[in-house]
């Protein structure tokens, strides 16, 4: 069996810890009696989305009262922004605020404190939930992105088909070949002949 010196250190977490109710100190020795955390303290919630930007945190953990619009309104900007999991212990519960949380990207939200054995399960439960988010989000994009791309193509291979009197399969292949001797993507090529298209009826 290793013993603790030969044990693999896990990568050092930056968590962000927002004090609202002072109730932070303690939050901050149960964060760092689970493990090597490196936690910095502030107390405005407003603040959040600057202090992100500049210190990079890992994880964002609320301690709150309640989340108020204004605290939503930050975390919104936030994730907007620099998204990143947020973790809310809150001392009450405002359920009807529920799907508001969700909008503004909190991925766990608690009500009451919890005991320091419960917080690595809390914490790497919030990463997850985050990056599954993210690569859910990320996937939806780019969904969309290809939607978007493939109507832009169809119109402009309408337009080709019309001006060039070819079949469809002829005014793909010519849009294509266009694409692969200017180095363009078919969305760029297919938005220029848009675009000229346009310009020609003005």
């Amino acid at each position: 069996m290793l013993n603790e010196l030969q044990k693999p250190r896990q990568p050092t977490r930056r968590i962000l810890l927002v004090d609202t109710c002072r109730a932070a100190g303690v939050m901050s020795e149960k964060l760092v009696l689970i493990d090597d955390y490196h936690v910095e303290v502030i107390a405005n919630l407003r603040a959040v989305p600057a202090v992100v930007q500049a210190s990079e945190p890992d994880l964002l953990v609320l301690m709150v009262d309640s989340l108020t619009e204004f605290d939503l309104e930050s975390l919104i900007l936030l994730k907007n922004q620099n998204p990143i999991p947020v973790v809310v212990f809150a001392q009450q519960n405002t359920l009807s605020a529920v799907k508001s949380v969700v909008e503004a990207g909190v991925s766990t939200y608690i009500v009451d404190d919890v005991s320091h054995r419960r917080l690595p399960v809390i914490v790497d439960l919030a990463i997850e939930r985050f990056n599954q988010t993210q690569r859910l989000n990320g996937e939806l994009e780019q969904t969309k992105r290809k939607l978007s791309e493939r109507k832009l193509i169809e119109k402009a291979k309408g337009i080709v088909m019309r001006q060039r009197n070819l079949t469809e399969d002829l005014a793909y292949l010519e849009m294509r070949k266009s694409a692969m001797n200017q180095g363009k993507p078919m969305a760029e090529l297919a938005t220029r002949i848009i675009s000229t298209f346009d310009q020609m009826l003005d």
